[in-house]
């Protein structure tokens, strides 16, 4: 099961937003990184290789690689599918005798101009791994929140 939260930033110090903002700024050059590797690739795996992980440069722990890397691939897998549905339902379109329909989804697929993702607003998944989270608070706050695994200690 996934579950997903929403949390505010705004109770941070100082240097914790610091510190978070760095590590969102890395993991987005990181995805950015990767990105660029699988553009050109044919066939691109959920999980990434240590072939292609290891060409990263960065002072992210090598889960974090990892956790970027999926989600890199997740964008670019996703970029290509789209378009290899398109082209699927044009040759669909073609054998079930509909001419008019290929002829008006061919012009969309020529018109898509499959260009590589841009990463500005990439918010990190992080899972499990990275995350504890603390509901047994005898503060004000309901809970912490606390970030692991992440690199540079």
């Amino acid at each position: 099961m996934i579950k997903s939260t929403k949390t505010t930033l705004s109770f941070l110090n100082k240097g914790k937003q610091s510190q978070v903002n760095s590590f969102i700024e890395e993991y987005r050059n990181v995805v950015k990184q990767f990105i660029d590797l699988l553009w050109g690739e044919q066939k691109i795996p959920t999980l990434l290789p240590k072939s292609i992980t290891s060409q990263i440069q960065t002072w992210l722990s090598a889960r974090m690689i990892q956790c970027a890397g999926k989600q890199a691939s997740g964008i670019v897998r996703g970029t290509k599918k789209k378009q290899e549905k398109r082209e699927w339902k044009i040759n669909d379109f073609i054998k079930k005798g509909m001419p008019k329909k290929a002829r008006k989804l061919q012009r969309i697929y020529d018109n898509v101009n499959l260009s590589k993702p841009k990463v500005k607003a990439i918010h990190p998944e992080l899972d499990s791994r990275f995350i504890k989270i603390n509901l047994n608070s005898e503060t004000s706050f309901d809970g912490w929140v606390t970030l692991g695994s992440i690199g540079n200690k």
